[in-house]
């Protein structure tokens, strides 16, 4: 029953995002960017006696992402400045258990988002705080040789020939990958 109540909170997310777009004269703005997976997510924030009184996002990703950015504003919204800084990751986890294991990136994406902008709200700088992770290229050794895809975690090594099968995120092949 519980797992039911988890999946229909991400798929309510997913399938009708809330709190899209942008807000004029934000008080802050958190701006976060993965380059392996290609997100880029931007937080909005009105704030009003250390309470975030709204909160609206932009994304340009996979609807993981988006469907997790609309239920941490969901969340967040009306909660004080306090109560969003004190947020950890277990909490937001609670409801988003049926999220693949190859997107778990979207919610600690989207609570450094919104911390970002909450800064910005404290710095008063106005500009945003941007944050860029995983920025270096990646190699073609950590791509999938059948669709170019990035490869996922380890799945299978060897510790006597330190060889490494790692599936690809997209087609699911196994592929062979020596590690440093």
């Amino acid at each position: 029953m519980n797992k039911m109540r988890n999946k229909n909170v991400l798929y309510e997310h997913f399938f009708n995002p809330q709190r899209m777009g942008e807000l004029d004269s934000p008080d802050g703005i958190g701006i976060i960017g993965n380059a392996q997976c290609g997100d880029i997510l931007i937080f909005y924030i009105k704030v009003n006696d250390k309470r975030v009184e709204k909160i609206r996002f932009k994304c340009l990703g996979c609807g993981a992402s988006k469907a997790v950015a609309s239920y941490i504003a969901e969340l967040c919204e009306g909660k004080s400045i306090q109560e969003i800084e004190q947020l950890k990751m277990e909490e937001i986890f609670e409801n988003l258990k049926e999220l693949p294991k190859n997107r778990w990136h979207c919610p600690f994406q989207a609570l450094d988002a919104l911390k970002m902008a909450i800064d910005d709200w404290k710095s008063r700088e106005r500009e945003g705080k941007r944050k860029m992770i995983d920025v270096e290229p990646i190699s073609s050794e950590r791509r999938c040789p059948f669709c170019q895809a990035i490869l996922g975690e380890v799945v299978e090594s060897c510790e006597s020939c330190q060889l490494k099968v790692a599936r690809c995120i997209s087609c699911g092949k196994k592929v062979l990958i020596e590690e440093d």
